[in-house]
């Protein structure tokens, strides 16, 4: 069973599958390698239901969620299973009208580029972390994917077609904290002291300090010039070193041209 809803900028969730709002006909799994400038349309048709007032506030609450982003000029997510589009909704139209009991509604999306993303997710400890939790037993699951790892050192497999855009945190404190991919350096000139940590962004080119009292800071002119920090993660087999002196969390976005079945 296909499950969809829209997330709007705001974190507002739109159910696509569930009364009263119920998928009827839709496109996402349709993809295409074509390029275009203008972006890619999705469409989709809901059957909304509802007594009188149940009805008008059920609209109401379609209206409020999906008009966020259009009003704002933010993206929300599309999500269909596990893989989500950031696109927004621009426009809407009613058919088959019956009174205030029941309407069609269809949803016209604009995406700036067709690809549907999963993330996958990597956690890497630093040598403390692995230190202090030496020799205790876990009971349940974690949201990440932990791998053995010698100091410093690990291996996960990336089952895609091309390299992929990435997020990368890096907790402090360390020193001019570097971390090599298949031997690839990614590397930033900076401190972090206890309880901060930096984020490189590749999709957005950005890299960001968060210190300890809530403020941030724009490390762009902080990275590494000999190689570029925002290099794509390739797929297959990946080998990742770094120090152990600090941790890292590792978000990888795999792109794909049509929703996940």
């Amino acid at each position: 069973m296909v499950k969809a809803y829209y997330k709007n900028s705001r974190g507002e969730v739109l159910w696509l599958t569930k009364a009263p709002f119920r998928t009827v006909e839709a496109d996402w799994f349709d993809s295409t390698w074509e390029e275009k400038d203008g972006g890619y349309e999705k469409t989709i048709t809901i059957d909304v239901v509802g007594k009188r007032n149940e009805f008008v506030q059920n609209m109401e609450t379609l209206y409020k969620i999906i008009s966020v982003d259009s009003e704002t000029g933010n993206y929300g997510q599309l999500y269909v299973n596990d893989t989500f589009l950031p696109c927004q909704i621009y426009e809407t139209k009613k058919t088959g009208w019956k009174g205030y009991v029941y309407t069609e509604v269809e949803l016209k999306f604009v995406a700036p580029e067709l690809s549907w993303i999963t993330v996958l997710n990597k956690r890497f400890f630093s040598q403390e972390e692995i230190a202090a939790d030496s020799g205790l037993d876990f009971d349940y699951d974690f949201p990440f994917d932990f791998m053995n790892e010698k100091r410093g050192s690990a291996e996960f497999e990336i089952n895609h077609i091309i390299p992929s855009e990435f997020e990368m945190i890096i907790y402090g404190p360390c020193v001019n904290p570097k971390v090599l991919i298949n031997g690839y350096p990614y590397e930033v000139l900076t401190t972090l002291e206890n309880n901060e940590y930096l984020i490189i962004n590749s999709m957005e080119q950005t890299i960001t300090k968060y210190l300890s009292n809530g403020a941030t800071v724009n490390l762009f002119d902080a990275r590494g010039y000999d190689y570029s920090v925002f290099e794509k993660i390739p797929s297959g087999l990946i080998s990742v070193s770094w120090s152990g002196d600090f941790g890292i969390d590792l978000y990888v976005f795999l792109k794909r041209k049509e929703a996940a079945w």
